[in-house]
């Protein structure tokens, strides 16, 4: 028997990573988005630091299931030389937790949402980006709204 995997990962410290350029132009203020659950997930601040808090779980580059608790899905890559982690885990998380606030305000689109995923790929030297990138423009839009129907990915943006 199969079923999707919910996740594969938790992320074990806070992650950083800047997103400036993709923010509006006069963006300066602060928000963070908590879950249905009340819980704090990611933080955008003035500066354009997004932060993804501990304990976030996500499935690496998706689709996955199991079968017979053996995963099958798209490959998240070798691991990374300087961190030790596969070659999509980071990109993987910060396009997961904004896709998650995707509809809750976020001052951000899906296309550079999308865009920051390519860029960290990038940064970390995964070899089929391009081909991971055209698959999450293609498909990325039917994956978050199955994805917030299945898991009522329900959360609120909040001031800082």
């Amino acid at each position: 028997m199969s079923k999707l995997i919910d996740w594969i990962y938790i992320l074990d410290k806070a992650y950083d990573y800047n997103i400036r350029d993709y923010l509006p132009d006069n963006w300066n203020e602060g928000c963070a988005f908590v879950d249905r659950k009340g819980c704090k997930r990611l933080e955008i601040h003035p500066n354009g630091n997004a932060r993804v808090f501990a304990n976030y779980a996500w499935d690496g580059c998706t689709p996955k299931f199991s079968v017979l608790d053996i995963a099958f899905g798209v490959p998240d890559g070798i691991p990374n030389q300087s961190t030790k982690k596969p070659k999509a885990y980071y990109a993987s998380l910060l396009h997961d937790v904004l896709y998650q606030f995707l509809d809750n305000d976020l001052p951000l689109s899906r296309a550079q949402a999308d865009r920051i995923f390519l860029d960290i790929l990038k940064r970390d030297q995964f070899a089929p980006r391009l081909i991971y990138y055209m698959a999450v423009r293609i498909f990325g839009g039917v994956s978050h709204l199955f994805t917030c129907w299945t898991r009522q990915h329900a959360g609120k943006r909040i001031p800082l």
